[in-house]
């Protein structure tokens, strides 16, 4: 057991002692082993692990409840460094690198992980100020969510809704896959979930908040016909106001009735596929959207532009 470190201030921390885990079956390393897994943080209020030395220094940064943090005999080199952002009340435990290898979620562990709650978010966290809201409605794809809460936090959105569509769920943003492709800003942005897409958008509605339907080119004529709406360029759509952007599974793309809803449906033209062909052989083509994560990403700077973002 070794004494903490000094603070980032220059002042002394208080001498605290940590704990050490020799066991695989002691409970700590298997709640360890369960959040690193994916296998908790599923629902609202549950704990999330988050593992690597500058994903823990996240979400030791970011005011999140921290319940524990675990460091290896490789990972202790790191101590002194994360120690003053270490709260007080949270576990300090330490264990062989073996032992953490068990638990870790990757493939070469740099011996230092936590175990966090995030926060709960509520609607009204959403829309404050001059709301700017990333709506995801099934996207299925961990590394998406991520790349696609990144983006929202970098280009100033004020928070993130996780919804199911049509019995499709969004993956969890607070899964590890996810929160490592958001590099932590899942931790800091309010993030919305347990809502249904259909209910947060009659809230959307009522508060004033103007839906922006994203889908394809392929799918978005269909829509069109369907809502008598025409699809739009990312310019052509005023963002300047409160806004929520809502994208949908990667497969099956949104909801009809999502689409309905929608004050307008937004799309983003692309260049002709294979210059080199002929009309005839490009049509003959089969039609490749933009990746969720890509096409969102597109979406949010145009946003972000508009609104002044420098």
């Amino acid at each position: 057991m070794k004494r903490m470190a000094e603070t980032r201030s220059g002042r002394a921390a208080q001498p605290r002692l940590s704990e050490s885990i020799e066991s695989r079956e002691n409970r700590w390393l298997k709640r360890f082993r369960a959040a690193l897994a994916g296998e908790a943080g599923q629902t609202e209020g549950e704990i999330a692990g988050v593992e690597g030395t500058r994903l823990v220094e996240t979400a030791l940064r970011s005011g999140v409840e921290i319940v524990a943090v675990l460091f290896s005999e490789t990972g202790a080199k790191h101590i002194s460094r994360l120690a003053s952002w270490i709260p007080p009340e949270a576990r300090l435990l330490r264990t062989t690198d073996r032992l953490f290898a068990s638990a870790s979620g990757t493939e070469t562990p740099q011996g230092v992980a936590a175990l966090v709650r995030p926060r709960v978010a509520v609607f009204d966290d959403l829309i404050g100020g001059d709301p700017l809201i990333l709506v995801l409605a099934g996207v299925q794809d961990p590394g998406n969510v991520g790349t696609l809460v990144r983006t929202a936090e970098a280009l100033g959105a004020t928070g993130i809704a996780a919804c199911a569509a049509s019995g499709i769920g969004t993956s969890n943003p607070f899964a590890p896959k996810a929160l490592r492709a958001s590099a932590g800003a899942a931790l800091r942005l309010p993030v919305l979930r347990g809502i249904s897409a259909p209910v947060l958008l009659a809230q959307l509605r009522v508060a004033g908040v103007r839906v922006y339907a994203a889908c394809p080119d392929e799918l978005s004529d269909g829509a069109a016909n369907e809502t008598e709406k025409k699809p739009k360029a990312p310019w052509e759509i005023d963002w300047r106001g409160p806004a929520a952007l809502l994208i949908g599974n990667e497969g099956a793309g949104l909801p009809a009735d999502l689409v309905r809803s929608a004050d307008a449906i937004v799309r983003i033209p692309q260049a002709a596929r294979a210059r080199h062909l002929n009309v005839a052989q490009q049509e003959d083509l089969p039609a490749e959207s933009l990746n969720a994560g890509v096409a969102g990403s597109i979406l949010l700077y145009e946003a972000a532009r508009q609104r002044g973002l420098r």
